[in-house]
């Protein structure tokens, strides 16, 4: 019975912290496992992130559909960085200190 509970504890955390949009280490980190053991316990849960979706959550943004095609221009031809296509673009409403 017990190894249940611990079973549906971490299923518990597993899908929270995924609606959540917390970082992967640290829903890791309240279950004591690894970064690899995570992914795919969430795996079988059927609760991981689409790689557009993970890519939104690493850059901290949202892209929309209008201006997908000029961010990335800007950030192939153009030579800037992530940060700085999405304020080019008015995507950033207010800039982070620790950027500069």
């Amino acid at each position: 019975m017990n190894e249940k509970l611990k079973g549906e504890a971490r299923r518990k955390i597993i899908l929270d912290g995924y609606v959540n949009n917390e970082p992967l280490k640290d829903i890791a980190a309240k279950l004591g496992c690894s970064l690899a053991s995570l992914k795919v316990s969430a795996s079988k849960l059927g609760c991981t992130r689409t790689p557009k979706e993970a890519a939104e959550f690493r850059r901290g943004f949202r892209i929309p559909e209008n201006k997908r095609q000029d961010y990335y221009q800007l950030m192939t031809a153009g030579q800037y960085r992530s940060r700085e296509c999405a304020q080019i673009l008015g995507l950033l409403t207010t800039q982070s200190p620790s950027m500069e």
